[in-house]
């Protein structure tokens, strides 16, 4: 029986945070900032509007730069210069490819702006495995609010006609767990993004992936063959 298959996006099928992390490094190096702690950044990536990034400026000013350094790696990514487009993680395509082919159905619930979005999923090849996405743009074009809140997921489950019961949402934060659980779905930790194992097992995921991509097809499996915690 197909299922529904959520997945985050940055660190969690692209490699993001390498090339995020010389982007911090090159727009602090180049605006005078404090050298930045790339660890506690890593942590609220994804939820920058409550996190102390511990950059050595106000909280106010943190915000203004998180959002510029944003902006700077959405402009990196569809430059069309390898060196400064974000990778595949090993595996991806090789995965993706096998739960198509196991009749799942794949969709995407992610922060990024559509722009940079659809270009990197062009750039590598991946448009085809995707029946639906949802992005940061749809926060203001849609009205939805963004993860934790499990709006852009139940869009999705709607636009496809998915149970909650038959849908499980992916991602490497704690924003990415709480969403899928929110909106009644199974929920899959990857331990290779922003969040270390510890605060994805807090934040209730029902599995978690700490190995590499293709370990996914296994917990994908198991995810739908037990009864919802």
């Amino acid at each position: 029986m197909s299922k529904l298959v959520i997945f985050d996006v940055d660190g969690t099928f692209l490699d993001t945070y390498k090339l995020y992390n010389t982007v911090v490094e090159t727009y602090s190096r180049d605006k005078g900032l404090p050298k930045p702690c790339i660890q506690t950044i890593h942590r609220g990536y994804g939820d920058p509007l409550n996190h102390d990034f511990q950059w050595g400026v106000s909280r106010e000013d943190q915000i203004v730069h998180m959002r510029a350094t944003f902006d700077m790696i959405d402009a990196w990514s569809v430059s069309n210069e390898a060196e400064k487009t974000p990778v595949l993680f090993d595996g991806v395509v090789e995965t993706l490819t096998e739960l198509k082919d196991h009749g799942h159905t794949l969709a995407i619930v992610t922060a990024k702006a559509e722009m940079p979005l659809l270009h990197l999923l062009q750039y590598h090849k991946l448009e085809k495995f995707f029946s639906a996405q949802r992005n940061w743009t749809d926060i203001k074009r849609r009205g939805y609010r963004g993860k934790p809140h499990p709006d852009k997921v139940l869009s999705v489950m709607k636009e496809l006609n998915f149970q909650p019961d038959d849908a499980v949402m992916i991602g490497d934060t704690t924003m990415d767990i709480l969403a899928g659980i929110s909106a009644g779905a199974k929920s899959i930790g990857v331990t290779w993004g922003a969040h270390p194992l510890s605060d994805l097992q807090g934040a209730g995921a029902h599995h978690i992936v700490d190995r590499q991509f293709s370990d996914l097809l296994g917990a994908i499996q198991k995810a739908f063959s037990e009864e919802k915690k």
